[in-house]
């Protein structure tokens, strides 16, 4: 018995602490497993939503969006074409924000929290702006600056506004390509259908699961502790995280109640929470995925999209982990053995967990972060960047199926183009239109960051007075801080002053461009599909289902950000890279 023990004890020994490398990437990939299985059990119930079927909830939801729809005078019967549902969708979206936006100027002088600071107009124009795109940068001191007000009615308001507006949106693109009357439907009853038999339900399961698993959920502010062996005590700021958390997860929202997000022990207290909230943010965007091949008669073609999305998964959170355990020959001046680095990441955690969910919280638009991205390597955050500079691949709740239709529709265009068949997506005819707007939202999103980076770069030099790093840093955390806002994602690697109203003004636009113009590019091709009758195919088409045309799809992937972005990386964290590294490119660095 003593035998066996000591030989189990060595066993784990070996395999977490000195077989590190072999441990961390089995973890990883133990985690991809279980998204990848959760997001498959959700699919048919997801399809079934895409499809217009009636769900197991709906009789349960369906009087409450019956009595909602009545009493806003909407009739769901009657359906749209692209401008009213656009119209429809931006101006709700408009009045939520007005709405919040008044809560948050007026909180501090009407319902002030000792020690509060009242947000100014150019913050909490920031803040609406960044929430109700689904983005949730955060420039405000969470949560010093807010009251229960604000938490409540505007920050978990606009969570959920966010996440509903997006899979309505993914609704009507499913859609137009079914449809062939012309409408992609109603805006306000997708909405409604979305909130209450998806996203709401959802959110509910996960802020319990995190209420077991020890995250607080309370009514009162601050809970005071005493430090041992001293006489003063320290108000620690608690409040309604749990329920926050449930929806900043499953909404993809990534907000944090707490400055620390994810690496606030109140916000991820363990290895069971940390993967709670992974498989939240990430269930929504791989079942839909999947419930794509379901709804549209095609699962080879899901499948296909599920493994190009799974190389970039895996390809980042690999890269991300042997950086961040390989750390930068520095580090073994320190005068100690040197074990991979965790300067910002949670110990409990390690490496491998910290790097997956970084990655993973980029390959959707979620921003949740469980360590400092700040203190990562060149290398380690250069995996957690790309997925941004190809505007989160996976997507958040419903804008991943719109971006990664984006892609598809421009590859079967080029390999058609190619091989000399006929550029034909589901039956449906890929022309002109389809092709001008696709290349529309692939090449908006990199020239709204690329423009906003040299305007603060060449224009407006006194603005990197705050900076903390060399200019090679500099660069990478002005590209992530764009790309963050650019791909609606809101993770911050941060190291300079963002809370300015310069800073304010310039990222509250750029999550605005980021959102609502992209979504119109892809919804105006969802009308373009709508107005057109399938065809019967007689193989003279692209097999969109297979292996070749999902190597052709990442390859163009790649390609597109790397013609887009390769140069500003070469001077930011290529060249931090390579200076680290005493690398020589061209004769030195």
């Amino acid at each position: 018995m003593s035998s066996g023990l000591t030989s189990q004890g060595n066993f784990w020994t070996n395999f977490f602490v000195i077989d590190r490398y072999v441990s961390g990437v089995v973890i990883i990939l133990l985690y991809l497993a279980v998204l990848s299985i959760m997001g498959y059990i959700l699919a048919p119930y997801i399809s079934k939503i895409y499809s217009g079927q009636n769900t197991w909830l709906r009789k349960y939801t369906d009087p409450i969006i019956s009595l909602i729809e009545r009493a806003a005078g909407v009739d769901r019967e009657k359906t749209y074409s692209f401008r009213y549902y656009f119209i429809s969708l931006v101006f709700f979206n408009f009045i939520v924000a007005i709405f919040c936006y008044f809560l948050l100027v007026i909180q501090g002088q009407y319902f002030p929290v000792p020690g509060q600071r009242p947000m100014n107009p150019f913050l909490a124009f920031n803040t609406v702006a960044s929430f109700i795109t689904n983005t949730n940068i955060q420039d405000y001191s969470s949560p010093l600056r807010l009251t229960y007000i604000g938490i409540t009615m505007v920050i978990i308001t606009l969570m959920y506004v966010s996440a509903a507006t997006g899979f309505a949106a993914s609704m009507a693109f499913v859609r137009g390509i079914l449809n062939d009357d012309g409408k992609i439907g109603n805006f306000f009853h997708d909405f409604l259908v979305s909130l209450f038999d998806l996203i709401l339900p959802l959110s509910l399961l996960a802020t319990v699961l995190l209420i077991v698993c020890g995250v607080p959920d309370v009514t009162y502010s601050s809970i005071t502790i005493h430090p041992f062996f001293q006489t003063y005590t320290v108000n620690i700021p608690i409040g309604p995280i749990a329920s926050l958390e449930g929806i900043k997860v499953i909404g993809t929202n990534g907000g944090g109640f707490y400055g620390a997000n994810s690496g606030y022990p109140f916000e991820n207290p363990s290895w069971i929470t940390n993967i709670i909230e992974m498989v939240s943010y990430t269930i929504i965007p791989f079942a839909s995925i999947f419930a794509l091949g379901r709804v549209l008669g095609n699962r080879r073609f899901s499948m296909m999209l599920y493994g190009v999305i799974m190389v970039l998964f895996v390809f980042g959170s690999l890269l991300t982990f042997f950086a961040e355990m390989a750390g930068t020959p520095s580090y073994s001046l320190l005068g100690f053995s040197f074990g991979g680095n965790f300067i910002g990441k949670e110990t409990a955690l390690g490496i491998s967990q910290s790097s997956v969910f970084a990655v993973g919280s980029t390959m959707t638009s979620t921003g949740a972060a469980n360590s400092g991205l700040l203190d990562y390597t060149p290398a380690g955050i250069l995996g957690i960047l790309f997925p941004m500079l190809l505007n989160d691949p996976l997507g958040g709740v419903g804008t991943g199926v719109l971006n990664i239709f984006s892609y598809v529709i421009f590859t079967v265009f080029i390999v058609s183009l190619m091989v000399g068949k006929l550029p034909e997506l589901m039956s449906l005819k890929i022309e002109s239109t389809e092709i001008k707007y696709s290349t529309f939202t692939l090449i908006f999103h990199p020239i709204i960051i690329i423009v906003s980076l040299g305007f603060v770069i060449l224009l407006a030099p006194t603005l990197m007075g705050s900076f903390i790093n060399t200019r090679a840093d500099q660069i990478t955390q002005l590209l992530y801080e764009f790309a963050s806002a650019a791909s609606n994602n809101g993770s911050a690697m941060e190291g300079f002053t963002v809370n300015s109203p310069f800073f304010n003004v310039l990222i509250g636009v750029l999550v605005i461009l980021g959102r609502y113009p992209i979504i119109a590019f892809q919804l105006y091709i969802a009308q373009s599909f709508a107005v057109k009758k399938p065809k019967v195919q007689f193989g003279r088409t692209v097999d969109i289902g297979s292996f070749w045309f999902g190597f052709m799809l990442l390859f163009t992937m790649i390609l597109l950000g790397l013609i887009s972005f390769f140069p500003i990386l070469s001077t930011g964290p290529l060249l931090a890279w390579g200076k680290a590294f005493s690398l020589t490119m061209g004769g030195g660095i």
